[in-house]
C-alpha cells in the first residue's frame, strides 16, 4: 500500500477525521484508493510559536476533549491508520486546516475522507518522502475504527464540555478555561446574531460516561475588550483571506453542584 508520512500532531488529526485537508506542493500521478498514515519521528509542535493561533488552540481543544492524544502520548515512527482522497484542488474555500502561509500556484489541497485509526499502531516504521510503499494487504488491514469525535454543546442552562482523563482528574472548584472559537463554534455557544454567550448557569464536564457540574461565575464572558460600538472585539483569522472573525470565550466556575 502507499504511505504518506506526516509530522505529529497532523498525523493524529487526519486519522481522527478532524483535519480535512492536507497541504502539499505536489500531487500523486495516480490517486490510490487508500493511503496509510505514517506518523514520523519529528513533531512540528516544537515550533508551535510559529503556527497560526487557530491551529494551536484548535489542537489544544481537541486534546482536552479527548479526540486526539496529548503530545507525549502521540505515536511516532508508526503507521497509525489510513484515509482516502476525495479530490485534489489548486484552490480552496476557507478551511482552518488550509495553509495560509504559501500562496504559491504550486500548492495542492488534498481533501481527505474515510479516515480510520488503527486499534494498535504498526510501530518501528521509518518514514520516507513523497508517497512510498509498505507491504500491507489493503483487503486485510489491521483492526481500525472511526474516532467518535466529542464536541461541546449547550443544553438548557448547561454548557456541556467533554474532557479527557487527565483534565477530568485535575477538575476542581474555582477554575477557568479559555476557548478560541471560530464563527461555526459561535453558532453553538452564542445567542443568535451576536457574540454574546448563551445565558448558561452551569458547566458540565463529561468523561467516559461520568459527569460533574459546576456553577458558572459572572466572569464567564467573551474574553475580549469592547470596541467603539461596545461590542466584543474579535481578531481576524490568519488563515482566511476574507478575514473571517474569531473570538475568545472565557468560562469560569465556582462551587460543584452535587
Amino acid at each position: 500500500m502507499k504511505v504518506l508520512s506526516l509530522q505529529q500532531p497532523w498525523a493524529s488529526l487526519i486519522a481522527a477525521g478532524i483535519k480535512d485537508v492536507e497541504n502539499r506542493t505536489w500531487k500523486p500521478k495516480e490517486i490510490p484508493s487508500r493511503i496509510l498514515i505514517h506518523a514520523s519521528k519529528k513533531c512540528s509542535i516544537r515550533t508551535v510559536g510559529n503556527e497560526p493561533i487557530e491551529w494551536v488552540q484548535e489542537i489544544m481543544n481537541e486534546q482536552m476533549m479527548g479526540n486526539i492524544p496529548d503530545f507525549p502520548d502521540m505515536p511516532s515512527n508508526a503507521i497509525i491508520g489510513y484515509f482516502s482522497i476525495d479530490r485534489i484542488d489548486k484552490k480552496i474555500d476557507h478551511s482552518i486546516w488550509a495553509s495560509g502561509e504559501d500562496d504559491s500556484e504550486d500548492l495542492y489541497y488534498w481533501h481527505v475522507k474515510d479516515c480510520y485509526l488503527f486499534d494498535e499502531p504498526i510501530k518501528e516504521v521509518k518514514g520516507k518522502l513523497w508517497l512510498w510503499d509498505y507491504e500491507l494487504d489493503e483487503n486485510n488491514l489491521p483492526p481500525a475504527h472511526k474516532v467518535e469525535l466529542q464536541s461541546y454543546d449547550v443544553k438548557g442552562d448547561d454548557f456541556i464540555m467533554p474532557v479527557n482523563e487527565a483534565t477530568w482528574k485535575a477538575l476542581g472548584e474555582n477554575q477557568n478555561y479559555m476557548f478560541d472559537l471560530g464563527v461555526s463554534s459561535s453558532e453553538v455557544l452564542c445567542q443568535e446574531g451576536s457574540y454574546e454567550l448563551k445565558p448558561c448557569k452551569n458547566i458540565v464536564f463529561t468523561c467516559n460516561g461520568k459527569s460533574r457540574k459546576f456553577k458558572l461565575t459572572d466572569e464567564t464572558e467573551p474574553r475580549v475588550t469592547l470596541d467603539e460600538k461596545n461590542e466584543p472585539a474579535k481578531y481576524f483569522s490568519l488563515l482566511n483571506p476574507d478575514g473571517a472573525e474569531c473570538f475568545l470565550a472565557y468560562f469560569a466556575w465556582g462551587k460543584e453542584i452535587k
